[in-house]
């Protein structure tokens, strides 16, 4: 089956995130014509419904919060503007796992790194991260196949990790559209200086050396995504490429192998 209008959904541990494809292009993995997102922790079905389109359609999902997942697919039931409602794991994502268990690799990085796979150089291995509320560096062989990678924890993340883990440091907020000055002069600047710049270095090198152990003859493409691609990718010193919502077109992708 060849499909060309559907929602894709990638529901997230702090955001579920949803696009409408509308004449997808299977060589292009081409972007969704509209997205919308809300909380996990809030789910906003009336914002939901006022996004939807008036055209039924199927929808295709990726998740790592199963109460999520369900809430969804019992609105889907009585929604008539949703035709079905499939999730996938990793046996229906278009991808070989060359790991042990391949069931407990999270479905998004399995999802994000289909779509790097069909946007790569052929022959050339990838290096697919996507820094929201994890940051996740994950690698695709030369060959296609998901190899494993690396986690760790996004700035805001680990902004919460201090203020409950400790006693004196606030929990602070992180604008990252402002890049802090290195030298902190007061504990919170000192705090957003060390949580940004932190980012900027551990991403870095985890590209480095997951690059460094793929081994390839040609060196890997390099794929960023995630709602903190924009204030993360101008700080690498290395060739990569920002790719929108790339979790939602590695769905749209394996949609598009679903049998009718």
């Amino acid at each position: 089956m060849s499909l060309e209008s559907f929602v894709t959904v990638d529901v997230g541990n702090s955001r579920v995130h949803f696009g409408r494809f509308e004449n997808f292009r299977i060589e292009e993995a081409t972007p969704p014509v509209s997205t919308f997102s809300y909380p996990t922790s809030s789910t906003d079905i009336k914002g939901l419904r006022a996004w939807l389109s008036e055209t039924p359609l199927p929808w295709f999902a990726v998740s790592v919060h199963r109460p999520a997942l369900a809430s969804l697919e019992a609105f889907s039931k009585i929604e008539h503007r949703v035709t079905s409602f499939q999730a996938f794991g990793y046996q229906q994502l278009p991808i070989e796992v060359g790991l042990a268990e391949p069931e407990k690799v999270g479905a998004d990085r399995l999802a994000a790194a289909v779509a790097a796979n069909s946007l790569r150089e052929q022959g050339r291995p990838a290096v697919v991260v996507d820094a929201g509320t994890a940051i996740t560096v994950d690698a695709v062989s030369a060959e296609g196949k998901f190899m494993g990678g690396a986690i760790l924890p996004g700035m805001r993340t680990s902004a919460k990790a201090l203020a409950t883990q400790t006693d004196a440091l606030p929990q602070i907020e992180i604008d990252v559209r402002d890049c802090p000055q290195a030298i902190g002069t007061n504990t919170t600047e000192a705090m957003q200086s060390g949580l940004f710049w932190g980012s900027v270095g551990a991403v870095q090198e985890t590209i480095r050396r997951v690059s460094e152990q793929l081994g390839a003859e040609n060196s890997p493409q390099i794929f960023f995504s995630g709602g903190d691609v924009n204030y993360l990718a101008p700080w690498m010193n290395l060739e990569i490429q920002t790719v929108d919502h790339l979790v939602l077109r590695g769905v749209a992708l394996a949609a598009q192998q679903t049998k009718p």
